[in-house]
């Protein structure tokens, strides 16, 4: 029998990455299984000898065998200069191990080695294949080097126009370019341009050198005025109605905007009539003012925003119409702002309480309940709202997902899906996801489907959450919503005086329970916690030198759950005010308390970072559907929202 069908044959066995978690796991693999954790153990201890050993006694049989080449590759890649037998067995890895993800890796490692030691021949023929990088700079390093680049070609002006620090060996062939040959003068102001346009005029200084005295001496009072842009605007320097003063205008108009947007607005609303201005450039430019206004809830800003023409395309202006309509809570305006949208989003079940709750505050009591009634049938933030608008039962129900048994067993013996659960089985999760997601690749949603059930039944609990989204398998709570480490969340939460439903909500959304995940801004495990954040939890709990693993799922939901705590004391218990606070910082969630107690539901969605808004929401949520997993009677969610109140003088 092949291997690969004895998935089949499922036996529940402890998943090994965290506790508490279960997979089925094929019989027929525990021998090679166990022989790749040595071989990959001996690996990181350097013991080749019993790598090499082990390596031979599993074969390419195993699934995963191949990673033991593939880590074997990147080793002799980063300490062994390249040569042409390294592409003799990046060839072989491809041809035997037929994994075109792991191959492109190896293959962009290699050509990067292959341009590090200008080995220029052999980066050449790596960079012809189908899984090289794109490496610019050191494609024109090779053609340096082979005496075919004396001057400036397209793609050299692309890299030396841009407004930013090149590596080294890039920098130094750009600048034996230019010591040779003169950029061309269009360039030359592509550059200055580019470097005003992002902040960087640094870039622009030395190129002045090519200007003549009446082109350089107005870019140098430009690059200047920064520093006091509103003096230089008012000093009339600008006056004259040309393609330089309009660019240099509104670059300074937007900059004098960042400390005081009032005066910058009116400023631009004063003289922008005196320039003939691009459409694109007035847009944007005016759009940026009104939304810089918008962003800070300036009194100004609905008016602002209503001032300009909406695009068609431009539905982030109309959402954010509504927005400042719904600060100010001037419900009129809200509900005209709200059927500027077009239709199809009026239909959302965010803009349809938006409506419901408008008409309710104007007496339009009879409309609004019909449409409150309506979106109580929604298992979502505002459908909770909704019902709790109209004292109904919240519409938690969990609808298992239901799956053809032919299509569930094709993949259940899928190769690809296999290499998956068995990356899981022998703790290298991440290549695990890697392979699963290639899985999503024009997949229909009866594939989704599967994959979302297959994924629950192997206890692979976050591609689970993630096939049955793809699927958009909304009402399937058990898949979507799993508990899971209950044990450490319930000791976690009670040690903290927090509700265990909150944790498993914050964590849900922050992780959709990756243990070993990291985001890009160094967030780590399940309730992504900074690792400064994690030190200065420890701190607070008596230990200043902490150096432990914030993947470790017992510590994570620990120190997780602890700052749960410490932000809800910060804001006198409340919650949505704390589930912002972990998003977004206590400092930040201050700034933006608003000058009069708000209703709750008001404060979360104007809340101008569109990342925290949606995650409030999306946390509240999940609480509530914890809470129905937990002890199937979840607290309304208005029970949670007290108004949040006015920011203290002088704070």
């Amino acid at each position: 029998m092949n291997k690969i069908h004895l998935v089949l044959l499922l036996a529940p066995l402890l998943f090994p990455f965290g506790a508490g978690v279960y997979a089925s796991v094929p019989d027929e693999f525990a021998k090679e299984r166990a022989l790749f954790v040595q071989a990959h153990n001996a690996f990181k201890d350097g013991k080749q000898d019993e790598f090499n050993r082990l390596r031979s006694e599993i074969g390419n049989d195993y699934p995963i065998a191949h990673y033991l080449d593939f880590i074997e590759l990147k080793k002799t890649y980063s300490e062994q200069k390249p040569e042409k037998s390294h592409a003799g067995l990046l060839n072989k890895f491809e041809r035997e191990s037929k994994d075109e993800s792991l191959t492109r890796r190896l293959t962009q490692q290699l050509q990067g080695r292959a341009a590090s030691e200008e080995n220029w021949t052999l980066f050449d023929g790596l960079s012809k294949s189908a899984y090289a990088a794109d490496r610019v700079c050191d494609k024109l390093q090779s053609q340096a080097s082979a005496g075919k680049l004396n001057t400036f070609n397209e793609a050299a002006l692309e890299l030396w126009v841009q407004a930013k620090d090149h590596p080294e060996r890039c920098a130094a062939l750009l600048e034996r370019l230019e010591s040779k040959n003169t950029p061309p003068i269009k360039a030359i102001w592509q550059r200055i341009y580019e470097s005003m346009d992002a902040s960087e005029p640094e870039f622009a200084e030395p190129v002045l050198r090519y200007l003549g005295r009446g082109d350089r001496k107005p870019v140098t009072a430009w690059i200047e005025a920064r520093k006091t842009p509103k003096a230089y605007l008012n000093s009339g320097a600008l006056k004259k109605d040309t393609s330089f003063n309009r660019r240099a205008l509104v670059d300074l108009v937007l900059l004098w905007s960042k400390d005081d947007p009032v005066a910058a607005m009116n400023y631009w609303l004063e003289n922008y009539e005196n320039y003939r201005f691009y459409s694109d450039r007035y847009y944007d430019t005016h759009r940026l003012l009104a939304m810089r206004g918008a962003y800070r809830r300036l009194p100004e800003s609905y008016e602002w925003l209503n001032s300009l023409e909406a695009r068609e395309d431009d539905l982030e202006l109309l959402e954010w119409r509504v927005r400042a309509a719904l600060f100010d809570q001037d419900w009129k305006n809200l509900l005209r702002s709200l059927k500027e949208l077009p239709i199809e989003e009026q239909k959302e079940d965010h803009w349809a309480y938006w409506e419901a709750r408008a008409m309710e505050e104007l007496g339009q009591q009879s409309q609004a309940t019909k449409i409150y009634t309506e979106l109580s049938l929604l298992p979502t933030y505002y459908g909770f709202l909704a019902a709790d608008k109209v004292s109904s039962e919240y519409a938690i129900t969990d609808n298992p997902i239901e799956v053809d048994a032919t299509l569930l067993g094709e993949l259940q013996s899928n190769a690809g899906l296999v290499r998956a659960l068995e990356y899981y089985q022998v703790n290298i999760p991440w290549e695990g996801r890697r392979e699963w997601n290639a899985q999503f690749k024009d997949a229909s949603p009866e594939k989704l489907s599967a994959l979302a059930v297959l994924a629950g039944r192997w206890g692979l609990y976050d591609r689970a959450i993630l096939s049955a989204g793809r699927a958009e398998k909304k009402k399937a709570l058990t898949t979507r919503f799993p508990v899971i480490y209950r044990g450490e969340v319930d000791t976690a939460a009670a040690k903290n005086r927090v509700p265990s439903a909150w944790v498993f909500g914050v964590m849900r959304r922050e992780s959709a329970y990756i243990p070993d995940i990291r985001s890009s801004a160094g967030a780590v495990g399940l309730m992504q916690l900074m690792p400064n954040t994690a030190k200065y939890v420890a701190k607070l709990q008596g230990n200043e030198n902490w150096k432990g693993d914030l993947t470790d799922v017992e510590t994570n939901i620990g120190f997780g759950t602890f700052y749960l705590r410490y932000v809800m004391d910060k804001f006198d218990d409340h919650q949505v005010l704390a589930t912002a606070s972990y998003n977004a910082g206590p400092k930040r969630v201050g700034i933006w308390l608003p000058p009069a107690d708000m209703p709750a539901d008001v404060w979360i969605d104007a809340i101008p970072y569109t990342e925290t808004r949606r995650y409030v929401r999306a946390v509240m949520a999940y609480t509530a559907i914890y809470e129905w997993h937990l002890t199937k009677k979840p607290a309304r969610l208005s029970s949670k929202l007290k108004p949040v109140p006015a920011a203290k003088e002088g704070a």
